[in-house]
């Protein structure tokens, strides 16, 4: 399935071990050399607060697991989500393949 940036945007970010949304995704990271998308940059859920502030969390592009009509599912552990990195400049794998 193709979609453009404009339909990525601002779908749900919902994280596969407990279900719960981490926010709405926002920008990607490219890797100019290749044109290969690296990371996508979620704006954390939490209301009128979280639009205006410029902290995203950033997701491994790895670490997407579905790509469907209103969500985006994300295999992270809920202590990734709290990896938080101002302004998307760069990003840190902190998550693991099981819940707990």
């Amino acid at each position: 399935m193709q979609q453009t940036f404009s339909e990525l945007r601002a779908k749900e970010v919902i994280r596969l071990c407990d279900a719960e949304c981490i926010g709405y995704a926002a920008d990607l990271v490219l890797d100019a050399s290749c044109g290969c998308i690296q990371a996508l940059c979620v704006v954390p859920a939490g209301g009128l607060s979280a639009l205006f502030s410029r902290t995203r969390i950033i997701v491994p592009w790895e670490k997407i697991r579905c790509i469907g009509r209103q969500t985006i599912l994300v295999d992270l552990l809920p202590e990734a989500c709290g990896a938080e990195v101002p302004n998307a400049r760069s990003h840190r794998d902190t998550s693991h393949r099981n819940c707990k």
